[in-house]
């Protein structure tokens, strides 16, 4: 009876121990899954911060150019209105209203053009901002499973 008992420890311990392995690499299984999953997440989110930068550049590149054509409208019309003290000669008032008219839309598209950039940079640094707390996601879960490892 005694045998019979130990065997049924044996048996009982062996389960358990391969239970506990089994455990393990199920355990090591998915904590890898979830690393694969969450370096995908940070390649997309990189990727997707990458472009959006790569394009805020570039369009506040084109708004830095639009800037000085509006600069250089502004000029002209101070030009014009300089021409005289008394005001802008009557021989060039056709050329001065085409030229205040053409600076004041393009006030306009400016403003609209800086709105539309600072909303880009907003995206983008929201982007950004994901992107990093993925990393430290990943971070922290290979922190997690050093202290795990024996």
């Amino acid at each position: 009876m005694t045998r019979k008992i130990l065997l049924g420890l044996f048996a009982v311990a062996v389960l358990a121990s391969l239970a506990a392995s089994v455990w393990t690499l199920v355990e090591r299984s998915r904590t890898r899954q979830e690393i694969l999953d969450l370096r995908d997440r940070v390649a997309r989110a990189r990727i997707s911060a990458d472009s959006c930068t790569n394009v805020l550049a570039y369009d506040q590149m084109l708004f830095q150019q639009f800037d000085r054509v509006v600069d250089s409208l502004r000029g002209e019309v101070r030009v014009l209105e300089e021409l005289d003290p008394r005001g802008v000669p009557e021989e060039r008032y056709d050329e001065y209203m085409e030229r205040f008219e053409g600076y004041n839309d393009s006030v306009a598209a400016w403003e609209r053009r800086a709105e539309q950039l600072r909303a880009s940079d907003a995206v983008c640094r929201t982007l950004i901002e994901a992107h990093n707390t993925l990393s430290d996601s990943v971070r922290g879960v290979l922190e997690s499973m050093e202290r795990k490892a024996p």
